[in-house]
This record gives C-alpha cells, structure tokens and sequence, in this order.
C-alpha cells in the first residue's frame, strides 16, 4: 500500500523504546509508604517550643510534644504554640524522680498530681494520645511487691482519668533488665491503659523481638530510635539505621495494628539521617 502512511514495521517501537518508555509510567514507580512517622521534640530541647514545631512541621506530618524543660505545656505561651502550629500532636508526659511506681505514697501521688495538670494541658491542645513512664532504677533490682502494687494503683488512677477525659494514655517500656519492673511483654499489668514501644529500650532490654510477636493489649505508639542492643544502657537514642534495631520489621508491626510512630531522637542531625535511612530502604516516601 502507498499513500502518506509509513509502513506499519515503522509505527512499531523497538523493545528498548518499549522498555524506556514503560520505566516512566508512574504506576510501575516503587511503591514507598507515605510519610507517617512524627517527630520528638527532644530533638530540638535546645530551643522554644513555637521553633521547635515548626521545624517539626517542615519535615513530618506529626510531633510529640515533651512536656517539660522550654516545652511544658503547662506554659500558657507553649500551649498556643502548639494549638497555632496546627500539627497533630502526642504529648510525652514528665518524668524525674518521683514516678508512678513510688513506694511513698506522697511520692506517688505528687507524680500522678503533675499527670493531672499535664494531661488537662494536653486535652486544651487536642492531643491524640499522653504517654507516661512507669518505674525506672539506676541498677538491677529484684522485683518489688510494693512497687508493683504502687503502679498498679496508679495505672487504675490513670484509667479513671483516661475514662473521664477520652484522651488515651498509655505507659512506655523501659530499658534495662531489672531495671524497672516494665521491660518485657507480661511484666506488668497495665489496668485498662494503652501500651507504647520504645523500640530503643526493648532493644536494650533484649525484648524487642518478644514484643513484636505479642504486644500488649491496646498498642497505640512506637518511639523509634536505635542502639547497640543488649545492655546498652547508656540509651543513646541513636539515629535509625546506626544500630541493631531492625526498622523494617518494627514499621510493618507497628502499620498493622495502626499504632503511631515517633522519631525520638536528641539532636536536628539524627532526625534528618533517621528520615534519609528510612527512604533509602523504601519505608518512607
């Protein structure tokens, strides 16, 4: 056949024109995750709070607000700080030395007093979720009767609080062996109260694993960060991809119960080799 047509054989692309031309189609593009991990505070601890979340902002979809030090949210100025960022936001709530788990019974209840006042500051900012500490030693003890009961006593006080408000709160591990009396799944009885992992302090504690196959009831968050693993005690908080802990396995645990997920680092530089180790895997868009 003549005419203005070119042969058909011409219309026809070649297979590496086929192949170039099917490596730009945007649904054969890997596929990452979105972007679904917050960030700490602790990261910017050095500055004020209005700073700090926006800097957050720039870089996550979400924060956890450290309730203490430049970022208490018992500062009227820090609670319009965080209403005006417009980030959704966890608040980690204070911790020193007085703890739930006090066997003073004053003690205790000067540390459940200043939950209290943080989680009325957490429901002023709308916070998703208020995260406490349960017990944590210096050295490795043996387990005590009396601060068992203590935390249970204030976990139950807690629930009252969490029931009242709607505001979930849930209680973090912690590292060490021994170290206090929450390090591994089934330590302790958490009373009704959700159960946050720090994927850090299991690491720590040689636990990781054994929380991953069964948490407890009610997992709702996952701070992030890395380590040396077993007994390192020094928690350093390291950058995801540094140490041993396995982020991968932890992401995909942590998205399939929908529990939220928190860089908790100490400086700007471990967050931002945090995000950059996690796109180089393909865990983050």
């Amino acid at each position: 056949m003549t005419g203005p047509y070119p042969p058909r054989a011409a219309l026809k692309p070649s297979r590496a024109a086929r192949g170039a031309s099917r490596a730009h189609l945007p649904y054969l593009s890997p596929v990452h995750p979105p972007h679904d991990i917050g960030i700490s505070s602790s990261a910017y601890a050095e500055v004020v709070l209005a700073p700090a979340l926006e800097r957050i902002a720039a870089i996550a979809p979400s924060a956890e607000i450290r309730s203490f030090g430049l970022h208490t949210l018992l500062s009227p100025r820090n609670r319009r700080a965080a209403l005006a960022a417009g980030l959704p936001c966890s608040v980690h709530g204070p911790f020193g030395y007085t703890s739930l788990g006090d066997v003073s019974e004053a003690g205790r209840l000067k540390a459940l007093d200043e939950h209290r006042r943080h989680l009325d500051a957490a429901l002023e900012i709308g916070a998703t979720l208020y995260l406490v500490h349960p017990d944590e030693r210096p050295e490795p003890t043996w387990p005590d009767a009396a601060v068992i009961s203590a935390l249970e006593r204030s976990f139950d006080a807690l629930r009252e609080l969490q029931s009242e408000s709607g505001m979930p709160i849930v209680v973090e591990n912690m590292p060490g062996a021994g170290c206090s009396h929450f390090t591994a799944p089934g330590d302790l009885d958490l009373r009704g109260l959700g159960f946050a992992l720090d994927v850090g302090h299991a690491s720590i504690s040689g636990t990781l694993d054994a929380f991953l196959a069964v948490p407890p009831p009610k997992w709702r968050h996952v701070h992030l960060h890395s380590n040396l693993g077993f007994g390192d005690l020094d928690d350093p908080h390291l950058p995801v991809g540094a140490g041993v802990v396995d982020a991968a396995a932890v992401l995909a645990a942590a998205r399939a119960v929908g529990a939220s997920i928190v860089l908790e680092m100490d400086s700007a530089d471990d967050v931002a080799a945090s995000l950059a180790y996690l796109r180089g895997q393909g865990l983050i868009a």
